[in-house]
């Protein structure tokens, strides 16, 4: 007889709290249903907007467009001349010499200046700098300290 006044009133108990469980899942469900409602009734005025700016834009574009075209072209002679300058070539890259002359005792500032800017570099401790150069022939590893090359160490 106690269990099975103890099960009823555990169904009892469950049918009792399942109405507000039910209730509970109603409201959390509108909750985030006006939500999701809020958050797409704010973008509904960015498209137009972006719209608006992209229009602008165009507008202001076609308005460049405009007046370049009202400008009178040049003579022939000196669109021949404006070519030949614009195909000017560039500065040649500056020559170093091969990295593999590095040798200890050389000043770092004469290094760079000689074989130039090194493919990497760290800072050390204090005034201690390594550097790599890439050479004909192989790599030199440079460790620059106070100033001097300490050690140039080559690999072939």
């Amino acid at each position: 007889m106690r269990t099975f006044c103890l099960v009823s009133g555990c169904v009892l108990g469950f049918l009792a709290c399942q109405r507000p469980a039910a209730a509970q899942t109603a409201v959390e469900y509108g909750a985030a249903g006006s939500a999701a409602a809020t958050a797409t009734t704010t973008t509904k005025g960015v498209g137009s907007s972006v719209g608006g700016v992209l229009d602008s834009l165009s507008k202001a574009l076609n308005q460049g467009q405009d007046q370049v075209s009202k400008v009178e072209p040049a003579s022939r002679k000196s669109r021949r001349d404006a070519i030949k300058v614009a195909a000017a070539p560039a500065a040649p890259r500056p020559s170093y010499e091969d990295a593999m002359g590095i040798q200890k005792g050389m000043s770092c500032d004469e290094v760079i200046r000689r074989f130039g800017p090194p493919l990497m570099a760290f800072a050390g401790e204090a005034d201690a700098k390594t550097m790599s150069y890439a050479g004909k022939t192989g790599r030199v590893q440079v460790e620059c300290q106070g100033g001097k090359v300490a050690s140039a160490e080559k690999s072939y």
